[in-house]
């Protein structure tokens, strides 16, 4: 049951993107979700699955160099994250510390993503 859940994300690499993508339940879900307003976020190549269900239609989406064809419909950026309403992008394990608190301050705050950058002895002079 996953109708209290906030935020959906979805991890990149292969062959788990596209077993992301290929699993039904998990599509259906996710478009529902979007179509409920609920966050959905996805680093790495993961954010062609949100482009191949016409989830990024017309926002702002980054993903992993050479996956941008799969971001149907969006506005490809070439940022660390790229959150255009209730969906958030990132490019690669270079930028997951930037999509984690820029999930964090969807979630909890700028404080509480100030706090724990702090606390794991991140620069928030660039912060989402």
């Amino acid at each position: 049951n996953f109708s209290e859940t906030e935020l959906f994300v979805l991890p990149g690499g292969m062959p788990g993107t596209k077993n992301l993508g290929a699993c039904k339940a998990l599509t259906e879900l996710l478009t529902a979700s979007f179509e409920a307003g609920k966050k959905l976020a996805a680093i790495c190549a993961a954010p062609s699955v949100l482009g191949d269900l016409g989830i990024l239609k017309g926002k702002k989406a980054c993903c992993y160099p050479g996956f941008e064809e799969h971001l149907t419909g969006a506005q490809v950026v070439f940022d660390q994250v790229a959150q255009d309403g209730n969906v958030t992008t990132s490019r690669g394990l270079g930028t997951a510390i930037d999509f984690s608190l820029s999930l964090i301050r969807q979630l909890e705050g700028r404080a509480k993503a100030e706090e724990i950058a702090e606390s794991v002895v991140y620069s928030t002079e660039i912060f989402y």
